[in-house]
């Protein structure tokens, strides 16, 4: 898969060129909104699905432009305030956002305090520990007429003005005014206008914002973040026609007056320097279902959206300080400048650009000249590596792309499955012949899961799982249990494929384990130094490489005896026990995890993976004892009979076993405890259908096939080239506006988004087995390892390549004296690695 057409080579340093001059307008280009901040204050639309009649059932989900809002927890908004109050002051819509904060807090106490309270009242109540300020205040008074909000702005302007530590702070946390319903309520028309603006007028003489600059612009502070600041809501206008008569005489609400409100602030925003919240405004815009009197005043929200204005509120004041104090950006997209945690992620992102720059340098060179690459540590089949890592790094650490959060719709799974169905079908093409030292069968029969089987059963489960992620489908039982089988089916194929190479092979060499734990893992180890994630978070990659060495250590004890069946068999069923036995019933999973974390810095959840290794424990096991079936019966062409018949079986098997599910199992949770014992069902019946004939076995899709090949890379990616978060939400171009649905927005996204990451996807696996080959080649002398994962049906995980016998380690290592040769050993390049690796661990 090594990519040395001049095309490939003329693809990869164009894509590298174009990636790095975005890098570089990005870093120079000014923005009016870096952060993001401004996106949140004033934009968003609901992304939860209308019905037929264009009413929505439920207002949760709310999308702001490029960015996601992330759902605050009582722990997050402790973190943030830290021992600091907030005030609220304004009118009624004020004030139900002061409840829904409560709510958010402890939900069973502000709702009892809302019920006994009475409504034109100030509320001094802490809500777990948190002290909250409401100060009745309809017509925004300060001076004499309100001393507490006064001394609450006054104390802020000092602050503001003259910054102290965030440990000596005495103002608000946060601060947000509201006001202009009894305004429009109780005044006519130009005298509720001219009273408004005075009000206003008396706030921002306090507050002496004129000279700062607008929310969101400035640099973030190194631990507050964004910093206090004072938000402002504008009244949203009523559904004037739903009002009652008594609310629209000449000191009613008039049509249009309310309109006339919102464009003083609006005419003064930049003047005065004032956080408007357009955001609140858009929550009610069109969506008649949010307002919940739109027959008494029109100006109140249920309380699903007034916890939601809470939400914005927030994200808003807390994102950025959040992120800096926890490391992670946990969904926090709105409102951040990303803060990177460690100088080694900083150093290695201007390292790998500087690499990137220099290895498109000398392929221009070498590209102009008419050459091959002459420096193969500097040719793009690396580069393209490191160029993956730092996209991975401006897409989803920095404000370069957008983010959209997920939002599951059954028929957009439809659509996106059956897109991708039709471009498998009209790409099936016959295999190539395998020759009669690649299979047990007859010349022109393909064997059982050939070569281009794997891939393409690989390739298609990959392309579901993308979309499963890319809509959020986990919320639906049904497409979960289908993902189950997906991932338990690819773990099926991981004991099939090293059992059958090693039964066929006979190779326990120390080169194949590092070559094949290589290649699983290079990816999915770079990435958390670039991204400051988890290895685990990738959790694919090291499931694969356990079960690898389960396999691996399985096979390799009393190898010389796996002739005898018996003996294979025994071994197969000890390695079961022991593995059961020391996940589920010894201590040693959390003492490794232990020593792991206290000498090499690596901190994984136990939990999560006890879950991921549970959840499959068995299907591997199946996997090997196929391969051993397959291995000792030889030709899949025999037994017709028997054949016909496990494909009848298997084709009432699949939907049997879908139906027992739904009638079963009401939650994921009651699945996932079945699951290791019957997930085997539709895996073989799937490959009995799939192989009851030759013709069957003969054709496969090519587009699923080569997206099988690049499955691993195409997975691991996906968490920040294809999704976003780390996987929390999707990854947006942002330069496109709509309803957040596939059918009239997000599609042109896709179209755009989806080929250069398949493609980039393609090229890291080409170029994984590169750099692969720098690393493990048997003596770095020129001697060519064995290229046995060519033999089609052997080995599923590690795809065919070539190297020139003379690489640059070749012949960096002719220049050693033969004294200091112990380079040459591959044992001292592995040594090596895990030091280096165990070293930018300390630094981190």
């Amino acid at each position: 898969m090594i990519a040395s057409t001049t095309f490939a080579r003329a693809t990869a340093i164009v894509f590298a060129a174009f990636f790095l001059i975005g890098v570089l307008i990005s870093s120079i280009r000014h923005s009016d909104d870096p952060y993001r901040c401004q996106a949140l204050l004033r934009t968003g639309r609901w992304l939860d699905p209308p019905d037929k009649n264009g009413a929505r059932k439920s207002f949760v989900n709310w999308q702001p432009d490029g960015c996601m809002l992330r759902k605050y927890e009582p722990a997050d908004i402790h973190q943030c305030m830290e021992g600091r109050h907030m005030v609220f002051s304004g009118d009624s819509t004020t004030r139900q956002v002061f409840w829904a904060m409560g709510r958010l807090l402890d939900r069973e106490k502000s709702n009892e305090g809302r019920d006994k309270a009475g409504i034109h009242e100030s509320y001094n109540i802490t809500f777990d520990g948190i002290q909250m300020l409401q100060i009745w205040n309809p017509l925004l008074e300060t001076g004499d007429k309100n001393h507490d909000l006064t001394i609450q702005l006054e104390l802020y302007q000092q602050e503001r003005h003259n910054p102290v530590s965030v440990q000596d702070q005495k103002s608000a946390g946060l601060i947000m005014l509201g006001a202009g319903s009894w305004f429009a309520l109780d005044y006519f028309k130009d005298e509720g206008r001219e009273r408004f603006s005075s009000a206003i007028t008396n706030v921002t003489d306090i507050m002496l914002h004129w000279n700062l600059p607008m929310f969101g612009e400035h640099h973030m502070d190194p631990l507050d973040g964004v910093g206090t600041e004072v938000f402002f809501a504008p009244i949203a206008p009523p559904i004037y026609a739903e009002l009652p008569e008594y609310r629209k005489g000449p000191k009613g609400i008039q049509p249009g007056e309310v309109e006339g409100l919102d464009d003083y602030l609006s005419s003064i925003e930049m003047e005065k320097r004032i956080s408007l919240l357009w955001g609140f405004l858009a929550l009610t815009r069109d969506d008649p279902g949010a307002i919940v009197d739109r027959d008494v005043t029109g100006f109140h929200v249920i309380d699903t959206v007034a916890e939601i204005k809470a939400h914005i509120l927030l994200n808003l004041r807390c994102n950025a300080k959040l992120n800096r104090l926890q490391g992670n950006s946990h969904g926090r997209t709105c409102c951040t400048d990303y803060p990177s945690q460690s100088f080694v992620q900083q150093a290695l992102v201007a390292i790998g650009i500087f690499y990137v720059l220099l290895c498109v340098a000398c392929e221009v060179f070498d590209f102009l000249t008419g050459r091959a690459s002459r420096w193969p540590l500097l040719s793009m089949d690396v580069g393209i590596f490191v160029t993956a890592l730092l996209c991975c790094y401006y897409a989803d650490r920095t404000h370069l792309l957008a983010k959209g959060s997920k939002q599951l719709m059954s028929q957009e799974f439809g659509i996106l499955t059956g897109l991708v169905a039709f471009i498998g079908l009209v790409s099936i093409r016959k295999s190539q012949q395998p020759s009669k030292s690649q299979s047990h069968e007859p010349q022109e029969s393909q064997p059982l899961l050939s070569r281009d089987q794997t891939d393409e059963w690989k390739g298609w489960m990959q392309a579901l799982i993308l979309i499963y992620h890319w809509c959020g489908a986990s919320k639906s039982l049904e497409i979960y249990i289908v993902i189950r089988i997906l991932v338990a089916a690819y773990l099926f194929q991981t004991g099939y494929g090293h059992t059958l190479y090693f039964l066929t092979k006979k190779d326990f060499s120390f080169q194949r384990v590092t070559s094949t734990m290589l290649r699983l893992n290079l990816l999915s180890c770079a990435l958390p130094y670039f991204m400051n994630t988890n290895y685990m978070l990738y959790y694919f990659a090291p499931l694969v490489s356990f079960w690898f060495m389960v396999v691996y250590i399985t096979l390799a004890i009393g190898s010389k005896h796996n002739h005898s069946l018996r003996i294979l068999l025994w071994k197969i069923a000890i390695s079961l026990v022991v593995v059961a036995v020391v996940l589920l019933a010894t201590p040693l999973p959390r003492w490794t995890f232990a020593i792991l974390r206290t000498i090499f810095r690596i901190d994984w959840d136990l939990h999560e993976w006890e879950f991921r290794v549970g959840l499959d424990a068995f299907i591997v096991y199946i996997g090997m004892l196929t391969a051993i079936a397959y291995h000792r019966t030889g030709q899949c062409d025999s037994f017709r009979l028997e054949r016909y018949v496990f494909a009848m079986l298997g084709f009432v098997a699949i939907p049997g076993y879908w139906y027992c599910c739904m009638a079963s199992f009401k939650s994921k949770q009651s699945y996932n405890q079945w699951h290791p014992y019957i997930s085997f069902v539709p895996i073989l019946a799937f490959i009995a259908m799939r192989n009851v004939t030759r013709s069957v076995r003969s054709y496969y899709s090519k587009a699923f096939a080569w997206l099988g090949r690049c499955a691993l890379e195409t997975f691991t990616l996906q968490f920040h080239l294809f999704l976003a978060a780390d996987t929390k939400g999707i990854l947006l171009l942002g330069q496109f506006t709509g309803d957040g649905t596939l059918l009239h927005d997000r599609w042109r996204d896709l179209l755009l988004i989806v080929p250069v990451f398949l493609w980039l996807s393609g090229r890291v696996a080409s170029a994984t087995n590169y750099i692969l080959k720098l690393f493990t080649e048997k003596g770095l002398s020129g001697d060519n390892l064995d290229d046995a994962e060519k033999d089609v049906g052997i080995e599923p995980c590690l795809a065919s390549s070539s190297l020139s016998r003379h690489t640059f380690l070749a012949q960096a290592v002719r220049l050693i004296p033969r004294s200091r040769s112990f380079i040459d050993d591959l044992r001292v390049r592995v040594a090596a690695l895990v030091g280096f690796m165990w070293l930018l661990n300390l630094l981190y």
